[in-house]
This record gives C-alpha cells, structure tokens and sequence, in this order.
C-alpha cells in the first residue's frame, strides 16, 4: 500500500497584532490552532525547544494529527517562526503619518517595534537562543533583505524631505539601523533586568540620529510624539463625521 503523503501548511495571518500571540489563525480548524498555540506555549516554556508529544497532550490531540499538520518538529517551529514575524512587520509597517515629520514617523515606528518585543512572550526566544537554528536562518535570510531595503527607501525618503545629509549612502544606513536595533533589542529582552522600553527608544533613536546626522530638532521626545499622533487621529475622526 503507497504511504500517505504528508500534507504540509502554510502560516496564515493572525488578526489584530496586539503585540501578544492569540495562537488563533483565521480560516484554519481548532485542532490545527490549538496545536500552534500549545507549540508556543512549550517553546516558551522549553526556552526555545519542544517534543511533539507535549505539544499534542497540551492540545488534547493525537502525535499523529501534529504530524499530519507540520510534517516534522522542524516543520511546526518553522510555522511559528513565519508567524511571529509577520505579526511583528504588521505592528511596524503600519502607517504612522504620511504627513508627520520624518523623525516623528520614524521614532513612532522603532517604539511600536520594541513595544512589540517587550510584549510578547516568545520573542526573547525568536530573538535569543533560536535565532542562530538553522529554521530561523532559513526564513531569516530573505525576509532580512527585504527589511533591509525598506529601511533603505525610509532613509532614502528623509533626505528627500530634507533631513538626512545627500551623502548619506541608504542601503549601508539602512542595513547599519536594522543590524544594530535588532541586536540592541535582543540583548534587552533577554536580559533579566530588562531596561525601560521607553528609554530604550530615546537611546536606540539617538543612535540612528547620530548615524543619519540628524539635528537636535529630529530627535522627537515621547511627548512630542504622542501629541503629534494624537492629533492626527482628531484629523482623520473629524474627517470621518
């Protein structure tokens, strides 16, 4: 009798991105759903590993219907690989405010960042000891690329609007921004006294500041950001009425 062929699943996207994990994916079954959210839960507890088997007691199913979903232990944290970045680039490639100044938008945009690290459970593990695995490796290498061009054409859109210096090379600042944010990041979530995330920002923004040549004037304070946010949001509510 011919085997069975596996069938192997791709990650669909959770819904709102909150910065917390829900384990719930739209248009999948519950088994399927609750074997991811167990996985995470064990990955977490595991400190970056898991056995099937506790995944599928903790999700109240059969070893076999994990299997039958992710093909291999390798296939399910690959799952939750995929989908812990796509929850975290939907938090930072919202839009913040096509109208606001540059260093506003973009100091917004690193705080909805490190508010998302600090808020889920499972990055400290995505970012710490998994990150060196060959799953994360795998998905790391063309979704870094891709980031890395974004943070380029963000450069590259400041010094159109005047605040970054025309010498400034885009790709090198943006592959120079995303390598030391994502280190800096990662060496905070996983320490046990972990820094303010608040002040993180404002350090990590001096940083790119400094980097981009900016101004004082483009170092935007938290203050000046929820302002600018909030008045924003007045505009676009009254626009709607």
């Amino acid at each position: 009798m011919a085997q069975r062929p596996v069938r192997r699943t791709t990650p669909k996207d959770s819904g709102k991105n909150t910065g917390k994990n829900t384990g719930t994916y739209r248009g999948e079954n519950g088994a399927r759903a609750r074997i991811v959210a167990a996985a995470l839960e064990e990955l977490v507890a595991g400190d970056g590993d898991f056995e099937i088997g506790d995944v599928a007691r903790r999700a109240k199913v059969s070893v076999g219907l994990a299997y039958h979903y992710f093909g291999s232990k390798a296939g399910l944290i690959s799952v939750l690989i995929t989908d812990f970045h796509n929850r975290h680039e939907a938090v930072v490639n919202q839009s913040f405010g096509k109208l606001l100044p540059w260093p506003v938008r973009e100091k917004a945009r690193l705080k909805a960042s490190i508010d998302f690290m600090y808020a889920d459970p499972v990055a400290p593990v995505m970012m710490g000891k998994l990150s060196s695995s060959a799953e994360v490796i795998a998905i790391d290498t063309g979704r870094r690329s891709a980031v890395v061009e974004m943070a380029a054409r963000n450069v590259a859109q400041g010094q159109r609007r005047g605040f970054i210096a025309a010498d400034i090379d885009p790709d090198v600042a943006g592959a120079a921004i995303i390598g030391g944010v994502n280190q800096a990041v990662a060496r905070a979530i996983s320490s046990r006294r972990r820094p303010d995330p608040d002040q993180l920002a404002d350090r990590l923004w001096s940083f790119i500041a400094g980097g981009l040549s900016l101004g004082p004037q483009a170092s935007p304070s938290k203050t000046e950001i929820t302002n600018k946010e909030s008045a924003r949001c007045a505009r676009s509510g009254s626009k709607r009425h």
